[in-house]
């Protein structure tokens, strides 16, 4: 069975990480679709934030991982591609309601099933928002904690201008 896990990932966190290890648990392939959503004002471009993805998956699911910048409707993706199941990735009653919302959107345009998993533990409190003010507060080295140490240090990269 195929699933996706799609999302902005500005910058792709641990808490997205955990979600997607635990997906391949259920799941033996997982598409990840960086999406790139024009009414969000992204701190790093589709291209680079696509790159922080690849950087952030184990080696150990390279070969079970489809991992695909996108613009356009996540429906045709799922369509498109046949995918079985959607990944969405809840910390709190507040994701909880707001995926509900999306859950309907899926429902009525695939044939796909929706799969609510959580972070682990460790990581429920973490989000892209807090990472990207860190970066834009030139705190960086608090987003470390937050991101996996190959991704944190393109995105250090990325973000002092230096690729």
């Amino acid at each position: 069975m195929k699933a996706i896990y799609a999302g902005s990932f500005d910058p792709i966190t641990l808490g997205h990480v955990s979600v997607i290890e635990r997906a391949f648990k259920l799941f033996q392939q997982v598409h990840i679709v960086v999406a790139n959503n024009r009414s969000k004002n992204h701190l790093f471009t589709l291209e680079q934030r696509t790159e922080l993805v690849e950087r952030s998956i184990p080696s150990l699911y390279a070969n079970r991982t489809v991992i695909m910048p996108f613009e356009g409707i996540v429906a045709d993706y799922i369509n498109e591609n046949r995918i079985d199941a959607v990944i969405r990735g809840i910390r709190n009653a507040t994701d909880l309601e707001y995926e509900l919302q999306l859950e309907q959107y899926i429902r009525n345009t695939t044939a796909a099933e929706t799969v609510y998993l959580s972070p682990y533990t460790q990581h429920m409190q973490t989000n892209s928002s807090l990472v990207r003010m860190f970066f834009q507060s030139g705190k960086h080295e608090l987003a470390s904690h937050y991101m996996s140490p190959d991704a944190y240090q393109l995105a250090l990269l990325y973000e002092l201008g230096a690729r």
